[in-house]
């Protein structure tokens, strides 16, 4: 494992209700090297994505941490923040926490490079939540569904959830649903800093291998997980195919 790059720690102090805005883009990818740097109507997305989230009401601070001085270079050109991570992270959310340690706000919203069409409404709900309840570690983000052929995919997340409103488990196999069709997780999640801090020290378990969903790990350990459903989501990017169907969005409006 190569260690950290060593960041310089903010001096502003320790806010609870502060939310930092974490964007975590690495240039290699299996299905599409270089995503964060494709462009979308001539614009990177990842500058996409971190003007959108720059946008949300309730950010008070957006930066974006990667692994690659290209996409370092792409954002601080537009005038944005970026920050070097280290190359051995193994998921977003340990590049996030990395980030987050040199900054001392609260909240911490990691919001997927991959997603230039962000669902503003439901960012923004999930912040108001987890500011009225300092008893939630950790939320995030579902809409319902009646696609069949995505309660069917792999590829897609589905989650239940309990009366309480905390999620009850998350699988790429189809799960329970109802009339209204089923609720499939977008991936966006809000963290109490501290917790976030030590979420890749608890402990892997069985469902979160089986599943390959790094959510679990907090069910496994007992961790509630607040799910805030909304009525639009994003678009996510996973191949270069899906640049167009991005871009047919935009145009729509």
């Amino acid at each position: 494992m190569l260690p950290s790059v060593r960041l310089k720690c903010n001096r502003e102090g320790f806010s609870v209700s502060k939310v930092l805005a974490v964007i975590p883009a690495r240039y290699g990818s299996t299905r599409f090297p270089g995503k964060p740097l494709a462009l979308i109507k001539g614009v990177p997305m990842i500058l996409r994505v971190y003007q959108g989230a720059s946008r949300l009401k309730g950010v008070d601070r957006v930066i974006v941490a990667t692994d690659d001085e290209r996409i370092r270079r792409v954002v601080e050109e537009d005038g944005g923040t970026a920050i070097m991570t280290s190359r051995a992270h193994r998921t977003g959310t340990s590049r996030v926490a990395e980030a987050a340690s040199s900054y001392r706000y609260g909240i911490v919203l990691n919001v997927q490079g991959d997603e230039p069409i962000l669902p503003k409404a439901g960012i923004e709900r999930l912040i108001d939540v987890m500011r009225s309840d300092p008893g939630i570690r950790m939320g995030t983000l579902a809409s319902a569904s009646t696609d069949q052929r995505d309660h069917e995919s792999r590829d897609v997340v589905k989650v239940v959830c309990g009366q309480d409103g905390n999620a009850l488990y998350f699988s790429r196999s189809p799960l329970p649903s109802g009339p209204g069709g089923f609720l499939k997780h977008i991936g966006v999640y809000a963290y109490r800093r501290a917790f976030l801090l030590r979420f890749e020290r608890l402990k892997r378990g069985a469902l979160e291998k089986r599943e390959s969903l790094e959510q679990l790990r907090a069910l496994e350990n007992g961790v509630p997980i607040r799910v805030v459903t909304c009525s639009t989501r994003g678009i996510g990017v996973d191949r270069p195919s899906d640049i167009k169907r991005v871009e047919k969005r935009l145009r729509r409006g």
